[in-house]
Order: C-alpha cells, then structure tokens, then sequence
C-alpha cells in the first residue's frame, strides 16, 4: 500500500463535513450532531462491604483498577487497585461475580453497567467440587428417626433447607472451605422461638464433628455427641450426612 501522508489530514477533513459528505461544507454545530463518542467504562475489581449479593441483577461494590505490565505474549499483567473508591455498578446476566474479581463497568442510562454472563465456577467443600444443584441432607435420630431434607442451593456457594423436625440446615462451601450448620428451633411455627445452632467449624458445647467425606460421589458427613452439642444431642440427634 503507497504512503499517503495526507491521509490523517483528508480523515479529519471528512469528520468535520457534513454526515453525507456530498456537499463538502463544513460541520455546523448548531445544525449536525457532533460526533459519537465512546461509551464511558472502567476496569475494576469487586468488593465485599459486609452484604455482596449473591444474585445478578443487584448492585456490586466495585474498586477502580489499573492494568499495567509487559505486552509481550504470556507477560503477567499487574493489577494497581483504588481502594480509596467504591463505585456502585449493577451487575446483570447469568454470573454472579465474587470479591476480588475484575470486571469490566459501562455507563449506561446514568448507572454503571456491568454484563456477566458463562456459567459460574463450581464451588470446592474441602478439597472436593460441590454440585452446582440442590442437595440431599439425611440425619439419624434416636427418638424419631431417621430423616432427610432437601438443601436448595442459591445458585453460588451456599444450601439451605426449611424446617424439618423443628430444624434448619445450611452448608457453605467457600474459599474452598466447608461449613456445615444446624439450628434447632424451639418454637412453632418453625422457624420460631429462641434458635440453637451447632456448627462446623466449631467447638464444644456448639459443635459438630466431621466424620467423613468424598468427592465422587459427593458426601459429607457431620456427627455430634452429648459433649459437642448438648442441644441437638438432647433431641436425638447424632449424624448428619449431605449427599446429590
């Protein structure tokens, strides 16, 4: 292709006439539309405050960041974060960002925008991959029983179930750790009256015990003893084991 030093020149020349370009005069602010910009955007890296979402559509608290580093193929990019500044960007789409993420924001009707979409990464309960579905928790009971409830998962880290024998469950796998909880309810309806939790993590007298786990198929498995949990021992109960 011949050099054109003029070519930046004729570029600019064409920017400043009229959108149709047939009449050669000059761009008249008062009569064109100036040209369109660029939609305003930032990189920047998700916050937790104390209350991140666990859904899209919800509004993320997001640090301003600077990418920075070598442009060679491979080259690591270094990450400068404004942790000074917390932007609010409403996140929308299929993925659920997690703190410390980065994240591309656009301005969009006055508000910052982001767009996730893919599906999100599956989240590790010590060392094993969780199913991204609802889970299976099963319990024995001295006094009534064995039982089982199903754990509803939110889409992200966590499973809860309603009431079932006056209980509560709830599992939490994140940062690669697991924690398990049970509260049992002493009023009714259920959830009702003064709750009593034992968990893992946890120590006595509001603890549970893990007692067994697998990654395929998926298992954990929690025990308690009149020493660990007095509470729910005083109930009945003894194990709990969560399966798909």
């Amino acid at each position: 292709m011949p050099s054109d030093p003029l070519r930046p020149l004729r570029l600019r020349w064409d920017d400043l006439r009229d959108p149709g370009a047939a009449t050669g005069r000059q761009r008249v602010p008062a009569l064109d539309a100036a040209p369109t910009r660029g939609t305003p955007r930032f990189v920047g890296r998700v916050r937790d405050a104390g209350a991140i979402p666990t859904a899209t559509g919800r509004v993320f608290l997001v640090n301003p960041a600077s990418l920075d580093g070598g442009e060679s193929e491979g080259a690591l990019a270094t990450v400068a974060v404004d942790a000074s500044r917390s932007v609010p960007v409403v996140v929308v789409g299929t993925k659920v960002p997690q703190a410390g993420d980065l994240i591309v924001a656009f301005a969009v009707g006055g508000r910052w925008i982001a767009s996730l979409t893919g599906e999100p990464p599956s989240p590790v309960c010590g060392g094993c991959t969780a199913p991204r579905r609802d889970l299976t928790v099963s319990f024995t009971n001295s006094l009534l029983g064995p039982g089982s409830a199903v754990m509803a998962f939110n889409g992200v880290d966590e499973w809860t179930s309603g009431c079932v024998n006056q209980l509560t469950l709830r599992l939490i796998c994140r940062n690669g750790q697991s924690s398990f909880q049970a509260t049992y309810h002493t009023g009714t309806p259920c959830p009702g009256g003064q709750p009593v939790s034992c968990s893992s993590p946890g120590q006595a007298p509001l603890g549970l015990t893990p007692t067994g786990s697998s990654c395929t198929p998926f298992l954990l498995q929690f025990s308690l003893s009149a020493a660990s949990c007095p509470s729910l021992a005083a109930q009945g109960y003894t194990r709990f084991t969560i399966t798909i």
